[in-house]
């Protein structure tokens, strides 16, 4: 190809999430597992996915990461979703420190320049209520405390106290993660929810569909 090509590493296994509308793995999101990591270096490469994403909260990407220690040992879906369950339900019951669900965002202009009422833009108004000045540049942080909300009462900012979250706001974040790991072995995100649902009537075939 003419193309000079360099060497990166060498994988027990590796994963390409497949693009949202088809089945082709996209090249720029993947993950897996180095045969020979350096020292103290991470044995998991991950390229793409929300662990990766800086705008992703603390509890979410170590959610994640716990999945693809699941999905390392195991091999298949069903391990993979019993840890998801476990994390949900610690989720639901308002066991997680808000502080692991800060999201981090950068400002990317005034608040007048905004058109639409956004989690950064309520986090900006609550900010400027404050007398707090957030130039584009700028990250502003915060957690979802109520997502059904447009106003600025939809976050709480991260130096303020925090009593409460939105746990759907969430879970919502937590099975697109979980999608990320399991969409490899064919399992998508209506499989997913599918398997999380109350009462359900599917099998390891099924999801294959989904």
């Amino acid at each position: 190809t003419g193309i000079d090509l360099e060497y990166e590493a060498a994988y027990d296994w590796v994963a390409f999430v497949p693009t949202k509308d088809g089945n082709e793995g996209a090249l720029t999101k993947y993950f897996g597992r180095l045969s020979d990591p350096p020292p103290g270096e991470d044995r998991f490469k991950v390229r793409g996915i929300e662990a990766r994403q800086r705008s992703t909260c603390g509890w979410v990407a170590d959610l994640q990461r716990a999945l693809l220690e699941t999905l390392d040992e195991h091999r298949a879906p069903e391990p993979v979703l019993g840890a998801l369950r476990t994390w949900l339900a610690d989720l639901e019951a308002g066991r997680v420190d808000p502080d692991r669900l800060q999201l981090t965002n950068r400002v990317s202009k005034s608040l007048e320049n905004y058109a639409q009422s956004t989690r950064n833009v309520a986090a900006l108004e609550r900010s400027r209520v404050q007398g707090l000045d957030v130039h584009p540049g700028q990250d502003v942080s915060y957690v979802v405390v109520d997502d059904s909300k447009s106003s600025r009462e939809r976050v709480r900012l991260a130096h303020e106290p925090i009593d409460d979250y939105d746990a759907e706001f969430y879970r919502d974040r937590a099975i697109r993660a979980a999608t990320a790991v399991l969409s490899p072995l064919g399992v998508r995100e209506g499989g997913v929810r599918e398997a999380l649902a109350p009462t359900r009537d599917t099998d390891l075939t099924g999801w294959n569909e989904q």
